[in-house]
């Protein structure tokens, strides 16, 4: 035996992850064997190329290296793709078991969601008298959705109730999508109804944000229930009325009918594992002071600014990981400076890191992605870099693997997480994690993780490129292309003499950094077209403010914005950040965009007779914008 098995999941169903991760680690300890989980971001609210370059994680396991596979069929976004991955391992000779949907001659557990969806309805009805209901489920031809909906239907029925067709709606388990059921719900002729039934907490809570927004009281002027019993439905307020899928019981029982499998033996009766439900807050019950929901809030709010401070920290560690990579002249220059970087700075990723490039990518810059990309995850890689025990080093790679497994210590249990680093559909590597991290225990972390290292790594690509041309192209390319302004690259050339130029004559510079406040609520609620609306709003305001004056405009990130203007005083910065913030609260009151957004600004203005560097002013306005976006958040937590 290899003592290792694989495990496909999907990223966006993290709890559940976690969950069934405390079931498989209670059964490796019994049977001794490594985890290895390959996961994917893919979402049905997400574009198909995009979707492709996270589902190509799962042609990375070499499944003849393991002992079995266990596949999250019913949250992997594609039941295609869960069935064959299934039937490719049978094939191969390999046990497996699905979790979540069933096919035929393959063992499934499954968890009998009809238990908990019953009970949920039979409390709405019985305890809060409740006759009018919404469903809202998830994908249309999705069990679960079906699943759940047959309950509400059934159970209704019995006490003489009907859920009217007018009344299912498709949220596609995603917020956008339950953001704008919430809206039509309110603008409805016949009101709000007495309870809104969701198919999973994500869209609940969603739901819940957005009538709170409209100005109704929950659960006063309608009951919101959930699916998952995930935490953050669990200290939000109210607490989330919702259904608990024993996921812990679920990984323990796919471990033990594989291993069943594996040697041979008969399996008990392990299939079916029951879903219960959770009373929260949102139906009205358990609202009275010191509710375990009552304290588990204030024990969050005790912890929050901890979390915030943990948070900024971690947002820093990415930016420096970004300008490390970015800076980089080339491949192997890129590759050294990381592993500097991560030596001492590991407390975010944790001790046992492993980044996989494709060389081929850095080493063949003319080939579009289509062409050096073609072969994906069959190809060898380049071990850039890796991290065991928080130092460089390659200890505990199998090198007989085309990819890197890791070697097995006897009486030690082990879990990897493989994540894609992709363009779209083109994969040119991934990342590997060993155990827990603060990245993959906190919510959406590990995601905003990811996109921030692909794009720095695609980034480098372009900056690599760049250098093969002329100084007169790449000035073409110092242009961000979405707003005009200048883009990151051209820091050095462009922004550094300005500065250095003001030193020569005695004269002080301004350096401004502005942040756009809750980026992430606006991608989240209202999608990524008015996200980049919002960014040109702010880029629009730099551009006139900046006019003919000796200043230049940087997009220095997704959001983030960047102005140095020589020989600047304190009125002129003052009047600068004044303008900014007009230009665009006039364009908030023009009414064209559904939310009104603001910015935090923070400067600092150069002094000609220090040493310090440009570096270390831009260092200076960026913590000084941070301690005020900070203060802005408390006292604004939402969107106006």
């Amino acid at each position: 035996m290899k003592h290792r098995i694989a495990i496909f999941s999907n990223g966006y169903n993290g709890s559940i992850t976690l969950k069934a991760i405390e079931g498989i680690k209670r059964y490796a300890a019994v049977k001794d064997f490594d985890t290895h989980f390959y996961i994917g971001f893919a979402a049905s609210n997400e574009k198909p190329t995009f979707n492709v370059g996270q589902f190509n994680i799962y042609q990375l396991a070499k499944l003849e290296q393991y002992d079995g596979l266990i596949v999250f069929s019913g949250i992997l976004n594609n039941p295609e793709l869960a069935e064959h991955s299934c039937r490719t391992a049978k094939e191969k000779g390999l046990p497996v078991v699905s979790i979540g949907m069933p096919f035929e001659g393959i063992p499934n557990v499954d968890i009998n969601n009809e238990d908990g969806m019953r009970d949920l309805v039979e409390h709405l009805i019985t305890v809060h008298d409740v006759k009018r209901v919404v469903y809202i489920g998830g994908t249309k031809d999705h069990v679960d959705t079906i699943e759940r909906y047959n309950v509400v239907c059934e159970v209704m029925q019995k006490y003489g109730l009907t859920l009217d067709d007018k009344d299912v709606y498709y949220g596609n388990w995603v917020n956008e999508t339950a953001i704008d059921i919430a809206r039509q719900l309110s603008n409805a002729p016949e009101g709000l109804p007495d309870a809104i039934i969701c198919a999973n907490d994500i869209m609940a809570l969603a739901v819940s944000c957005e009538l709170r927004d409209l100005g109704y009281e929950l659960p006063e002027d309608v009951i919101i229930t959930g699916f998952d019993n995930i935490g953050e439905g669990r200290v939000s307020y109210p607490a989330m009325t919702t259904v608990d899928q024993d996921y812990i019981t679920v990984g323990y029982n796919a471990c033990k009918i594989l291993y069943d499998e594996i040697e041979g033996t008969d399996n008990e009766n392990l299939t079916s594992v029951a879903s219960k439900l959770v009373v929260g807050e949102s139906c009205g019950c358990n609202c009275e002071a010191n509710s375990p929901y009552d304290i588990g809030r204030r024990n969050y709010c005790r912890n929050i600014h901890a979390k915030s401070k943990q948070a900024d920290f971690f947002n820093r560690f990415m930016r420096t990981e970004r300008t490390k990579i970015l800076e980089s002249k080339d491949y192997d220059d890129m590759k050294q400076s990381l592993r500097d970087f991560y030596t001492v700075n590991h407390e975010y990723i944790g001790e046992d890191y492993y980044i996989m490039l494709n060389k081929d990518y850095y080493d063949d810059l003319a080939s579009p992605d289509e062409e050096v990309l073609k072969n994906c995850y069959d190809t060898n890689f380049d071990i850039a870099v890796a991290l065991s025990k928080g130092k460089i080093s390659e200890e505990g790679i199998d090198v007989n693997l085309k990819i890197p497994g890791f070697i097995k210590q006897e009486g030690e249990q082990h879990i990897y997480f493989f994540y894609p680093l992709h363009n779209e559909q083109y994969n040119y590597g991934y990342v590997v994690f060993r155990d827990g991290t603060y990245i993959i225990d906190e919510a959406f972390r590990i995601y905003e993780y990811l996109e921030k290292l692909e794009h720095s790594f695609m980034e480098l690509r372009i900056n690599m490129r760049l250098e093969m041309v002329n100084k007169e192209l790449r000035f073409l390319y110092d242009k961000d292309p979405m707003t005009g302004l200048y883009n990151r690259f051209c820091f050095v050339s462009h922004a550094v003499p300005i500065v250095e130029e003001s030193k020569e004559h005695g004269n002080t510079a301004m350096i401004m950094f502005a942040d756009i406040n809750h980026m992430k609520k606006i991608n989240d609620r209202y999608g990524h077209v008015f996200g980049d609306r919002a960014i040109n709003i702010v880029a629009d305001a730099i551009k006139r403010c900046i006019g003919d004056d000796n200043a230049i405009g940087i997009r220095y990130g997704g959001d983030e914005f960047l102005v140095i203007a020589a020989n600047a005083t304190k009125e002129y910065a003052e009047k600068f950040e004044r303008d900014m913030i007009a230009f665009i609260d006039r364009e908030n009151n023009l009414g064209i965009n559904p939310f009104k957004f603001s910015i935090s600004v923070g400067y600092v203005l150069t002094d000609p007779a220090s040493s310090k560097s440009v570096n270390d002013y831009v260092e200076e306005a960026d913590v000084m914008m941070y301690e005020i976006k900070n203060e802005y958040h408390k006292t604004h937590p939402g969107l106006n």
